[in-house]
C-alpha cells in the first residue's frame, strides 16, 4: 500500500487510508502531569518497531543535512530496506516506484541522533522507546552490569528489544570506596589490578571507563594495556586529573567537571572522602562552593583546553546532567513537561533525590550550584574555542534527565557554550559515531550506511531547539516513531 505521510504546523499526523490510533501520555503513564502535552499517533496496521522495513521509501522535498559537517540542502533520500541506496536533488525520483513515501516538505532530515552518555538502567523496555521517540537511534551505555548489556544487546539482535543501537562499556573500573554498587564496578587498587580488569573486560566490551577512585598510576595501567587490545578508554576522574589522564593517553574524558583538579585552585578542592563518609547532597554542596569561585577562562583552565585539543582527546562535557544536578529546586526542570514521560519508578526516585538535596542545602547553596553550573559551561566554550573534539551526551536517567529527550536540551546548552548549530548536529551525529567506533554504519546519511533518519519540523540550524519537533524516526530503514513532539524550553 502507498502513502503519504505528513505533518502539521500543530501536530503531526500520519495520513494513510486506515485509521490513525491516538495515544496521550496518560495512556502510557498514569502518573503524567496535565502539563506534559505530548501527542503520540500511530498507525493501527502497521505497529512502530514491527522490525519490518517500509520496502522502499521515498523522503522527499526536505530539506537534508547528512551529518558531514556541510549545510542542510533540498535533497530527496531512497531507503531500501535497512539501507540507503541513493540521495539526489529533489524531484529526480519523482514517477519511481516505491512502496512509501514520506513527505517531508518544511521540515529537515538528518541522520539518528547518538547519545554519547547514557546508562540504560532498570527499565529498559520503557526508556528504549523513550530514545526513539526522541530521534536517538545509537548510544553508548558508559556503565553498567555486564550480563545485562549484553543480554540487552542479544535481545536486540533478535528484535525483541526496542531501543537505541548499544556501544557498551560495562563495568567501572573503580577504586574502593566505589560510588556505584558491587555489580557495576570493578574494583582495583594494587599494581596489576588494571591489566587483569582489562584483560576480563577484552572481547566483551567496546569502551572501557575508569571512574573517579583510580589513581595516575592505575590509570596508565589501564589506557596502556587497553591499547594492546584496541580499546578506547574514557574517563569519569576524581583522583586522577584530567591532564594526567590525557598525558597517559586515555581517548577521552566524560562531563564538564572532569576539570575540577585541573581548574579550581587546590586550596578550594575538596575529596570525595565527604561523598563516601557524609553524604553525596553535602559533597556536592562543598564541592560547589570551589567551583563557583573558580575562574574558566584562567591560566589553568586555558592550560587544559588547550591540551585536549592537541591531544586529540574526546570531551563529552554532558552539560544537561550538570544544569539538572544543580537546579533540583527550580519547577522549570523538576515540573519540565518530558518529566512525565518517565515511568512512575523512575520520578518517584528523583524526587526523593529532590527531598534529600533541600535537608542538606539552604537557598544559598542553590544560587552557589547555579555559579559553579555557569563555570562548568563558561570552561566548555574554552574548550570549544580550543579546538577540542567534542561529543555530544546527556548522562539519562539520572535525576530529570530523561532518557532521549534530554539529549535536545544537550545540544541546545553546547550552542550555548559556543558550538554553531551545524556544529553541534554535527557532532551529534557523525562525531559521536567516530568515537563510538559505528562510523562505517551510522552517523551520516550516505548511500549504503543503515537507514537510521530523524525528520523533524523546521529549521534546526537557525533554532536548534528545532530538534525538539520530532515528526518521523527510522532506524535501519524501520519506522521506531512517527510525530511526538515535546514542547521547546523557553
Amino acid at each position: 500500500m502507498r502513502s503519504a505521510w505528513t505533518a502539521s504546523n500543530s501536530a503531526a499526523e500520519i495520513l494513510r487510508e486506515r485509521r490513525l490510533r491516538t495515544i496521550s501520555v496518560a495512556e502510557r503513564n498514569a502518573s503524567a502531569t496535565p502539563f506534559a502535552m505530548v501527542v503520540v499517533r500511530e498507525c493501527a496496521h502497521m505497529p512502530e518497531g514491527s522490525g519490518r522495513p517500509l520496502g522502499r521509501t521515498l523522503i522527499r522535498g526536505g530539506s537534508l543535512f547528512d551529518g558531514t559537517g556541510t549545510k542542510a540542502h533540498p535533497a530527496d533520500l531512497l531507503i531500501e530496506s535497512d539501507r540507503i541506496v541513493e540521495i539526489a536533488p529533489s524531484g529526480v525520483f519523482d514517477g519511481r516506484a516505491v512502496a512509501s513515501t514520506i513527505d517531508a516538505r518544511g521540515m529537515t532530515v538528518l541522520p539518528g541522533l547518538i547519545d554519547a552518555h547514557i546508562h540504560v538502567g532498570r527499565e529498559p523496555d520503557h526508556d528504549g522507546r523513550l530514545y526513539l521517540d526522541a530521534g536517538v537511534t545509537s548510544a553508548r551505555d558508559t556503565g553498567g552490569v555486564l550480563d545485562n548489556l549484553r543480554a540487552l544487546r542479544a535481545r536486540a539482535l533478535a528484535g525483541e528489544w526496542i531501543g537505541p543501537r548499544l556501544r557498551i562499556c560495562g563495568p567501572l573500573i573503580d577504586g574502593a570506596p566505589t560510588v556505584w554498587p558491587a555489580a557495576m564496578s570493578f574494583i582495583v587498587g594494587e599494581e596489576g589490578d588494571g591489566r587483569n580488569a582489562v584483560d576480563q573486560l577484552a572481547g566483551k566490551v567496546d569502551q572501557i571507563k575508569i571512574y573517579s577512585g583510580v589513581g595516575p598510576e592505575l590509570v596508565r595501567e589501564i589506557v596502556a594495556r587497553a591499547r594492546d587490545y584496541g580499546i578506547p578508554t574514557t574517563g569519569d576522574l576524581a583522583a586522577t586529573r584530567a591532564s594526567e589522564a590525557i598525558d597517559a593517553g586515555i581517548a577521552g574524558l566524560e562531563h564538564a567537571s572532569v576539570a575540577y583538579a585541573d581548574i579550581v585552585p587546590v586550596e578550594l578542592q575538596v575529596s570525595m572522602r565527604i561523598f563516601h563518609e557524609q553524604s553525596p547532597a553535602i559533597w556536592r554542596r562543598e564541592r560547589n562552593k570551589g567551583q563557583a569561585a573558580t575562574d574558566p577562562s584562567g591560566p589553568d583552565a586555558r592550560r587544559l583546553a588547550r591540551q585536549l585539543a592537541d591531544s586529540g582527546a574526546w570531551f563529552d562535557p554532558t552539560l544537561v546532567v550538570l544544569e539538572r544536578l544543580a537546579s533540583l529546586a527550580d519547577p522549570a526542570v523538576i515540573e519540565a513537561p518530558e518529566v512525565a514521560l518517565a515511568t512512575p519508578a523512575a520520578q518517584k526516585m528523583w524526587a526523593e533525590r529532590v527531598a534529600g538535596r533541600k535537608s542538606a542545602w539552604t537557598e544559598a547553596d542553590y544560587a552557589t550550584a547555579h555559579r559553579a553550573f555557569e563555570v562548568e559551561l563558561a570552561f566548555v566554550g574554552e574548550a570549544i574555542a580550543a579546538g577540542a573534539t567534542i561529543l555530544v551526551g546527556s548522562d539519562a536517567p539520572n535525576p530529570f534527565v530523561v532518557p532521549g529527550w534530554s539529549l535536545h536540551r544537550e545540544l541546545e546548552l553546547l550552542v550555548r557554550a559556543g558550538l554553531t548549530p551545524l556544529q553541534a548536529l554535527t557532532r551529534a551525529t557523525s562525531g559521536n559515531a567516530t568515537a563510538l567506533g559505528i562510523a562505517h554504519m551510522v552517523g551520516t546519511l550516505r548511500p549504503g550506511k543503515l537507514a537510521d533518519v530523524l525528520i523533524v519540523e523546521g529549521d534546526p540550524f537557525a533554532d536548534i531547539r528545532a530538534t525538539r519537533n520530532v515528526r518521523h524516526v527510522l532506524q535501519g530503514g524501520v519506522v521506531r516513531h512517527s510525530a511526538v513532539a515535546v514542547p521547546a524550553r523557553a
